[in-house]
């Protein structure tokens, strides 16, 4: 089995949920005796990879027919070196990779992470109408985005699901380590990018109507394009003392660890790293029941609470409920690494393997 040979091939290797997983992969893999090669067509890495690293230098392009040009011009790269190298697994992360791959290899394993009802254009339902049948496995990140798929791909598409790993190992060295942020006092605590899908304007609305605000701080870690009209909504509610934004740092791990709970005020996810992360070092949760994933991670009153999407209200009494409810947050944390264990690195690797040479 140490002589497998397995590709990731993805658009690049920067800071996402997508991009830690080909991370927690590669790396379990490599440590396996696999030989782990990643192939990516834009050079960001934002994370630790197992294996050599191949940037094949091929950025999206702008408009339609470049595109185009870009998406074939990936699979004759990606055809040039799957007949070099005879790979036993392939695993194409994201339509950007998927679909120049399946072109050129049907054995190719393709990874959506995503919800595609929200995210996949008409051409990309086209083009998933026609590949993804060809392909070995479509694996999805969760059960509500793979029936999105199987009402509108053909019967004959190869659907499955496979959920995001966690390597409990690692995580518990990384959090074991100095946080970066210090700061006296309780807090809770959000990770995730500075955009609109993940609104923090929400949470911050919520927040601002909580009582816990007086004896616990905000920290939201992740950058993004809303920055400035964040920093504005927070001094227009009166947070500026409440609420830091220190913005992206490389290790959250241990200032998770420190808070009372993480929130996540999301529109829509695809299986969120930073629950089951979350999750896996004792933290309950605090998430929007939004599509898709967390109602797949989190089971309401056990390991975490649900909250309606679009209920401000609701996200600022379960903040308080979590915070003030100490039997509650007891009970919670007490199961709350327990609900993730099937998710180790180990079963899920085993997962992946068995679609590429199982008996």
């Amino acid at each position: 089995m140490s002589n497998k040979k397995i590709a990731f091939v993805i658009h690049s290797l920067g800071r996402g949920g997508a991009e830690k997983v080909v991370s927690e992969l590669s790396i379990h893999w490599q440590n396996k005796g696999y030989t782990v090669s990643l192939l990516i067509f834009e050079n960001q890495v934002g994370y630790p990879v197992g294996g050599e690293c191949i940037n094949l230098n091929l950025p999206s392009g702008e408009g339609f027919f470049e595109r185009v040009f870009i998406l074939l011009k990936r699979a004759w790269r990606l055809k040039v070196i799957y007949q070099k190298t005879k790979f036993d697994l392939i695993i194409a992360i994201m339509e950007t990779a998927s679909f120049p791959s399946i072109l050129v290899n049907p054995e190719t394993i393709a990874s959506n992470h995503c919800n595609p009802d929200l995210y996949f254009s008409k051409a990309e339902w086209k083009l998933s109408r026609l590949l993804f049948p060809k392909a070995k496995k479509i694996v999805c990140v969760s059960k509500v985005a793979m029936q999105a798929f199987k009402s509108r791909l053909p019967a004959t598409t190869p659907l499955t699901t496979i959920y995001n790993p966690i390597d409990f190992e690692r995580l518990a060295y990384y959090a074991k380590q100095p946080p970066v942020i210090r700061f006296e006092g309780k807090y809770i605590i959000a990770v995730g990018r500075l955009e609109l899908q993940k609104r923090i304007d929400r949470l911050l609305n919520a927040y601002a109507e909580t009582k816990l605000r007086h004896e616990a701080k905000l920290l939201i870690l992740g950058e993004g394009s809303l920055r400035p009209q964040l920093e504005q909504q927070i001094r227009a509610l009166g947070l500026v003392d409440q609420v830091l934004m220190p913005g992206n740092i490389e290790n959250p791990h241990p200032n998770i660890v420190g808070a009372e709970f993480l929130v996540l005020s999301s529109d829509h996810e695809g299986f969120p790293m930073v629950l089951i992360e979350a999750l896996a070092v004792g933290k309950p949760i605090i998430s929007t029941d939004c599509a898709t994933g967390p109602n797949e991670i989190i089971q309401h009153s056990q390991n975490g609470l649900l909250v309606p999407v679009e209920n401000t209200l609701a996200l600022r009494d379960a903040l308080d409920e979590l915070y003030f409810n100490k039997p509650l947050h007891r009970y919670l944390s007490h199961n709350a690494a327990a609900s993730v264990k099937h998710l180790s690195i180990e079963t899920i690797a085993a997962q992946w393997e068995a679609l590429a040479w199982k008996a």
